[in-house]
């Protein structure tokens, strides 16, 4: 197992086949996607999915679409024959899914838009409102505040950058929390997470605490179990601007003592640049992450918030919700 404080995790990310480009889609086709190929297949563990081809569908099938069913039951209904498709998916689901939710299974998914299996907003025939696929609902289900999203997210330069710091968020919990730990374990692993998490919102933050308080006196699978909830919901909520410049400040404020007046004032003024929107976010953390460096600010140098992600996963770009 990978140490956590020295070597970062290769997260575990469950894709889509069609979109790394294998011909599993109902006309026999693919929808590659270039940037998840390309930049960030190279730094993680795939886990490649067709729920519709391994749950013996056929290649090429015919085409179907989600239908209304019983209660709040979902049909998936062939066009041309009418037959529903559902048992079968839903068994090769029942199937996969605790191998999946298992301790190898992937930190985040990236899945196919629009799929009646795989997506996240489907149209219904029958329900004015979509809903997610067969596939994508059961991952919902099991873990509300899963990492899952479908491709077109990775085509938004913020939303991207989010996703992407979500997911080595999350391999580095599960890294942490995987064989033997202790309390001084997850100690050392929130005071990390500090002001990644502060980002996402205090109230999350000092619940988090609150469990590392009780590290000692709570059953070991009991309290990771909660804390990595709470810390993947965290994660979910996402971000302002506003609360990266509270976390910026933070930070600087660990250099008061050992940067001369006009260097502080220069990186005051790099943040005040980011809270206005002239600057993108990275160009200041770099900045921040190269004098901690420099100066060997341990304290600064460990936080993940400077490191979240390979440099090259991360576009620079502002939080998706100002």
């Amino acid at each position: 197992m990978n140490d956590p404080d020295t070597v970062p995790p290769r997260p575990r990310l469950g894709v889509s086949r069609c979109l790394l480009g294998e011909r599993v889609r109902y006309d026999g086709g693919h929808r590659r996607d270039d940037w998840l190929t390309q930049v960030l297949l190279p730094h993680v563990e795939l886990v490649a999915l067709c729920p519709e081809a391994e749950a013996g569908l056929g290649t090429p099938r015919e085409p179907m679409q989600l239908e209304r069913g019983p209660g709040d039951t979902q049909r998936l209904r062939g066009r041309e024959s009418g037959q529903d498709h559902a048992p079968a998916l839903r068994a090769w689901v029942d199937g996969r899914l605790p191998e999946l939710e298992g301790p190898a299974g992937p930190d985040g998914y990236v899945l196919k838009a629009r799929s009646p299996s795989c997506g996240r907003a489907v149209p219904v025939n029958g329900q004015r409102e979509p809903r997610p696929g067969l596939f994508a609902a059961a991952l919902e289900t099991a873990a509300p505040s899963r990492l899952l999203v479908d491709e077109t997210a990775l085509h938004d330069a913020p939303a991207r950058e989010a996703f992407v710091i979500r997911l080595f968020a999350l391999a580095r919990l599960r890294e942490r929390l995987a064989g033997e730990w202790t309390a001084g374990d997850l100690s050392a692993f929130h005071a990390r997470e500090k002001m990644l998490l502060l980002a996402h919102g205090r109230p999350d933050y000092d619940r988090l605490g609150r469990l590392v308080a009780a590290a000692g006196t709570r059953p070991r699978a009991e309290l990771a179990a909660e804390y990595a909830e709470v810390f993947a919901r965290a994660l979910a909520r996402g971000t302002t601007r506003g609360a990266h410049v509270n976390v910026l400040q933070h930070l600087l404020g660990h250099f008061r003592e050992y940067l001369p007046a006009d260097e502080r004032a220069a990186l005051q003024a790099a943040i005040e640049d980011f809270g206005a929107g002239r600057r993108d976010r990275m160009s200041v953390v770099r900045r921040l992450r190269e004098r901690a460096d420099a100066l060997q600010l341990d304290w600064v140098c460990r936080q993940s918030y400077l490191r979240p992600a390979p440099d090259e996963l991360l576009t620079g770009e502002d939080p998706a919700n100002e």
